[in-house]
């Protein structure tokens, strides 16, 4: 490698050698324990947060999905949700990645 072909100490040091990094899909689930008083109110709020499913309610507990781009995604809807009015806790259960599925060419063609 020559000199014009090594990397400059600013492209090392910011991380521009790595390459983007490919798509990404993230499922996640939580479980948000509310104040029985306010689960309606929180359940309606949720069910209006993009990439939230929810899936079970009971004794002022909700199991919610999440499906999110990025861990920074999950990270942010947890925090969105921790802080709604009427949310004691949210926790995260369980989190699974895998690479995005690639559109199919035929579909694009419509």
């Amino acid at each position: 490698m020559s000199t014009a072909d090594a990397p400059s100490r600013r492209e090392i040091l910011t991380g521009r050698l790595v390459a983007p990094a490919a798509p990404e899909a993230h499922i996640s689930s939580l479980v948000v324990h509310v104040r029985p008083e306010r689960a309606q109110a929180v359940r309606n709020t949720l069910a209006g947060i993009p990439g939230v499913e929810i899936h079970a309610e009971a004794a002022g507990k909700i199991i919610v999905s999440l499906e999110t781009d990025t861990e920074a995604d999950i990270v942010t809807r947890l925090n969105e949700i921790s802080l709604l009015d009427g949310v004691m806790s949210a926790a995260l259960v369980y989190h699974h990645f895998e690479p995005a599925a690639e559109e199919d060419p035929a579909a694009r063609k419509g």
